[in-house]
């Protein structure tokens, strides 16, 4: 800066100089002394050159300065801007990544839920079925059992009948026809455990002879298997109609 303001006070003075002796010059006589000191006054001097030159200089210098701080500048800005496009970019990248995470697995997890929730249904259709075959199966099993019962029951009850029948003595002046419903409880291998009559026939004689027949035909006829004997080991009762 010092410089540039010494350069322009030099050029200053050399025209001030200069616009004097050529005033002089225009004065003078051609031919003249004095017109050959104005003459040889007004050609350039050294200096003035060097200065011209040293202020061009630092002019260019400083316009080379002054390019290279704004490709400098130009070139930080881009770097800054391509940083911050990177980071931009990075930043969507990670949302995205995160997004595309977050998605499988809420999709994973539905999965899972879908599983569990499918599983959960087949077990209780299983246990469901499970169950509904049970009830069938027992349903079937006591129907058979009931049939296996009521086929003993006619078979067994029949020959009960006929035992008792064959122990039964007549009581004196009992009269045709009479019926008495006998309550009889067996235990172990047909053993009469009790006999009452439930139902009388009316007739005092009649029904004690009923209870005495059962009692003198011990055992009586009893089932081996014991889901068939359960029902006499519980009591059953008798129709005694004696012919």
């Amino acid at each position: 800066m010092a410089l540039s303001i010494g350069a322009h006070v030099v050029l200053f003075l050399v025209f001030t100089v200069s616009l004097r002796f050529g005033s002089s010059l225009d004065d003078a006589v051609p031919g003249t002394e004095q017109s050959m000191q104005a003459t040889a006054i007004s050609q350039p001097v050294p200096d003035q050159e060097a200065e011209r030159e040293a202020e061009a200089q630092a002019q260019r210098e400083a316009e080379e300065q002054a390019r290279r701080e704004a490709e400098e500048q130009a070139q930080r800005e881009a770097e800054e801007q391509a940083q911050r496009e990177a980071e931009e970019q990075a930043r969507r990248e990670a949302e995205e990544q995160a997004r595309r995470e977050a998605e499988e697995q809420a999709q994973r997890e539905a999965e899972e839920q879908a599983r569990r929730e499918a599983e959960e249904q087949a077990r209780r259709e299983a246990e469901e079925q499970a169950r509904r075959d049970a009830e069938e199966q027992a349903r079937r099993e006591a129907e058979a059992l009931a049939q296996r019962q009521a086929e003993a029951r006619g078979t067994y009850d029949a020959a009960i009948r006929q035992k008792i029948n064959r122990a039964w003595s007549r009581p004196p002046g009992i009269p045709e026809g009479l019926s008495a419903v006998v309550a009889v409880r067996l235990g172990p291998g047909g053993t009469v455990l009790s006999a009452e009559v439930v139902e009388s026939s009316g007739n005092a004689a009649f029904d004690r002879s009923a209870e005495r027949a059962v009692l003198r035909a011990d055992p009586l006829p009893m089932p081996d298997e014991p889901s068939l004997a359960a029902p006499y080991r519980r009591g059953v009762e008798l129709t005694f109609t004696p012919e």
